[in-house]
């Protein structure tokens, strides 16, 4: 009996150490994923979820960040349209040569120095560009922003003179791509907007990064999920992966919060080991005065802004999926919006808008304008060519309200007179 009882101990011992490592491995998915042997090959996706998989491809956290190609630029390259003129002797002038895309800097007709368009940041409303200089990046001084249709200085880059030298670290890879990973560097920073002045650049290993916000990025590592599909394709239950059902009110809000909450908060570690499930709390040190914050930016404050809405403390169920749909980009299409807002405000609720709308207007078709209007974000500031008024992006925030202004126009830039030393 005893040895029976030990031959059945063993033998199920094996059985699920051959099932474990049928999940971890398997000969025709061998994993290269920079973030580890978990992860899947972000391709492999598509098989199961051709759709999906086809549909985030076209999506702005897909394409946040993205390899530079003449594909990927919006901005003219035509002589003619594609400089920035600062002064009557200095411009940066971009040009497509036979390695790629390049801005290039002239003083009084002499090229001075040229970086290639090495990484774009953005696909919709604006882009702007890393050079590489060894194992770091560097932001080139012009962007292309959309809706004026120009280009312009890059975020918070004067205009008195091009900059070169604004380095970019692994932070802001962090809320731009899936992953990174650090290597050693004895350089320090002389970029005075990014870095104090002595302090250590955490140089990184261009090797390893993966663009954009993909599939695992939201869902978890995902090779356990796809190797045993693999093996039993008949389960139709997702197994060793998250999805967006597993997870409570809380974690649904974290997932998104961990990069759209703002960047001013004290950060205890990467963001790029935040995993779906995760709490906020271990990855951001709230001081005691956070919670009296107000007047967040619209620029990644898009979860702060939302906790600030009677909608949200009054609902207990509102996060950003009540609205998105992470695997599309967010419409332009307001009815469609305005329609989720009246799932909740009725007539027969008793909380329907009261305001009469003009003649030959149905207010049914677009509560957003009102009440989730496009405000200018400080973090987006530029200089338009030949302008010399301060630019700001207007994006929509996320702070649900009843606000004074009249239903709105929808400009995209707005300015205001700065002293042009600024």
């Amino acid at each position: 009996m005893k040895k029976n009882m030990r031959l059945l101990l063993i033998t199920s011992i094996l059985f699920g150490l051959i099932f474990f490592l049928s999940q971890c491995f398997n000969a025709n998915e061998v994993s290269t994923d920079a973030r580890g042997i978990v992860f899947a090959n972000p391709a492999s996706c598509r098989k199961c979820h051709q759709a999906i998989y086809d549909s985030v491809m076209l999506t702005a956290h897909y394409n946040a960040t993205t390899p530079t190609s003449q594909n990927t630029v919006h901005g003219n390259f035509n002589e003619g349209q594609n400089s920035y003129v600062y002064d009557s002797s200095t411009k940066v002038v971009m040009q497509k040569r036979d390695s790629g895309l390049y801005q290039a800097l002239y003083l009084n007709g002499k090229e001075m120095e040229a970086h290639r368009f090495d990484i774009t940041f953005g696909v919709r409303n604006a882009q702007t560009w890393l050079y590489w200089k060894g194992n770091n990046t560097y932001e080139l001084p012009v962007s292309y922003y959309t809706s004026a249709n120009a280009w312009g200085t890059s975020p918070g880059f004067p205009i008195a003179q091009p900059y070169f030298k604004r380095i970019v670290g692994k932070v802001c890879f962090e809320c731009h791509s899936s992953f990174i990973d650090s290597k050693h560097s004895d350089e320090t920073s002389n970029s005075k907007e990014y870095f104090a002045a002595a302090e250590r650049i955490e140089a990184m290993d261009k090797t390893t990064l993966i663009y954009g916000i993909d599939c695992q990025r939201c869902h978890g590592p995902a090779a356990n999920h796809v190797n045993y599909h693999t093996i039993y394709p008949e389960e139709k239950k997702a197994k060793y992966i998250v999805t967006n059902s597993s997870l409570n009110a809380q974690q649904k809000l974290d997932m998104c919060a961990v990069c759209h909450s703002g960047n001013d908060q004290e950060k205890l570690k990467s963001r790029f080991y935040f995993k779906p499930g995760d709490t906020l709390s271990n990855f951001y040190l709230y001081m005691p005065g956070d919670k009296y914050k107000t007047n967040f930016d619209v620029h990644g404050n898009q979860q702060r802004l939302l906790a600030e809405s009677k909608c949200f403390l009054q609902s207990g169920t509102l996060n950003c999926s009540s609205c998105h749909n992470p695997h599309t980009n967010a419409g332009s299409n307001l009815a469609t919006y305005s329609q989720k807002c009246m799932g909740c405000h009725t007539e027969a609720n008793k909380n329907f808008c009261i305001v009469k709308p003009a003649a030959g207007v149905s207010i049914k078709d677009n509560c957003i304008d009102c009440h989730m209007p496009k405000k200018p974000s400080e973090a987006i500031s530029f200089y338009q060519q030949g302008n010399t008024q301060l630019s700001f992006y207007l994006l929509r925030t996320h702070k649900i309200g009843i606000y004074k202004t009249d239903s709105v126009s929808k400009p995209k830039i707005t300015s205001k007179k700065v002293n042009k030393g600024n």
